[in-house]
C-alpha cells in the first residue's frame, strides 16, 4: 500500500512542493484526502468521483475494523476539507496545474471489483480483509 501512494503522491509533490516536508508524517488517509482536497477545490468533477470510489476501497480494504475504518475515514475527510480550503484561499491560478497532475495520477489506471477488491496499476490487489457490506 505505501509503494502506491508513492505513485500518487509523485504527482502533488511537484504541485505543492512546502507540502512536502509534511508527507511523510501523514496516514493513508490524510494523504489521499490532501489530494482529493486539491482536486475539489479546483473543480475536479467525475475524476474526483473515481478516486474517491478507488481510494475508499484502499481505506476500507487496510481497515481490519469497523472503528479503524471510520478513523481513516474521518481522517481523510478532515484532510480533504483542510486541504480544500488552504487551496482557495491561496493561489487559484495553480488549479491548471493541480487538475493536470491530479488526473494524471497512476490510481486512475486501478479497476475496482464488486468484491471491494482494487487492482491496482502496477499489478497489486488490495482485497478487503473483512467481507464488503451490502448497503
Amino acid at each position: 500500500m505505501k509503494k502506491n501512494m508513492c505513485f500518487i503522491l509523485l504527482g502533488l509533490l511537484f504541485i505543492q512542493p512546502a507540502l512536502a516536508q509534511n508527507i511523510k508524517k501523514m496516514s493513508d488517509a490524510e494523504q489521499l484526502g490532501m489530494t482529493a482536497g486539491l482536486a475539489l477545490a479546483c473543480g475536479a468533477d467525475k475524476k474526483l468521483e473515481d478516486f474517491e470510489l478507488i481510494a475508499s476501497r484502499l481505506l476500507a480494504n487496510q481497515a481490519a475494523t469497523d472503528e479503524l475504518e471510520r478513523k481513516q475515514a474521518q481522517e481523510y475527510i478532515e484532510a480533504k476539507w483542510d486541504t480544500m480550503q488552504r487551496q482557495k484561499k491561496g493561489n487559484p491560478s495553480d488549479c491548471r496545474e493541480i487538475l493536470e497532475s491530479f488526473e494524471s495520477l497512476p490510481i486512475f489506471n486501478s479497476t475496482v471489483y464488486a468484491d471491494g477488491s482494487v487492482k491496482l496499476p502496477d499489478g497489486s490487489w488490495s482485497k478487503p480483509l473483512r467481507p464488503v457490506k451490502k448497503r
